[in-house]
């Protein structure tokens, strides 16, 4: 994966702007930050995980100040105690199963689902003090910054697939080509990142098979990356 900086300057080449008489630095990270917001956003193939505690018998768990600002979606949820993979559900799902009273029932917990943004649902109800979970959560990417300080610099390279700089570059050069009102050159960069979008999906979505693997041991597998977690 090249680096941010490495990525800028070729989109400067292909603007035909060296002398950045059209776009700043300022606007060309900020291009940069979009394109990862958006690969983020539209895959889910940046993923970090948070411990949960939870109390006995609380059918839910506040998950603020636990989920940073930078999470999108709870994607899966481990407990350690059984080795196993929760199932996600509803509560429309569970009342019609197990009846309008569900949530007062104590075991240990197979089932999860999200009640609003921030509030962790499970069924059953955690029936001690310490049993915490494992969330698996899609987030954002960290940010770069025109100085290099604060989050990350420009020498940073985002978490992805080596041969996806592609993405960023093209996410970059259809944003700024639609502010200079060059529309043709800009759906023709949109095509090409619509179809690198669509691998990164794919690769997110064949990272795991929870389905097939309930049990300890069992493979979470990144695509090409290779990475198990």
């Amino acid at each position: 994966m090249k680096s941010a900086q490495q990525i800028i300057d070729n989109v400067i080449v292909r603007l035909e702007d060296p002398d950045y008489k059209f776009f700043s630095v300022s606007d060309l990270v900020l291009a940069y930050n979009n394109a990862l917001d958006e690969i983020a956003d539209a895959t889910e193939i940046h993923e970090l995980t948070a411990m949960v505690r939870r109390k006995k018998a609380a059918p839910y768990a506040d998950l603020r100040g636990i989920l940073g600002p930078d999470a999108l979606r709870v994607t899966a949820v481990w407990n350690p105690n059984t080795n196993r993979w929760l199932e996600p559900t509803t509560p429309e799902e569970l009342d019609s199963l197990h009846g309008r009273k569900w949530e007062g029932r104590q075991d240990y917990s197979r089932w999860w689902f999200m009640r609003g943004l921030y509030f962790l649902g499970t069924y059953p109800a955690c029936p001690d003090d310490t049993s915490p979970l494992r969330l698996h959560y899609a987030a954002t990417f960290p940010h770069v910054v025109e100085d290099g300080g604060l989050v990350t610099g420009t020498s940073t390279k985002a978490e992805l697939p080596s041969d996806f700089s592609d993405a960023i570059e093209n996410h970059m050069l259809y944003e700024l080509f639609a502010q200079r009102k060059e529309t043709e050159k800009s759906l023709m960069h949109y095509r090409d990142y619509a179809t690198h979008e669509k691998e990164l999906s794919d690769l997110a979505n064949n990272r795991m098979r929870r389905d097939k693997i309930q049990y300890a041991g069992a493979r979470r597998t990144v695509g090409g990356l290779g990475a198990r977690r």
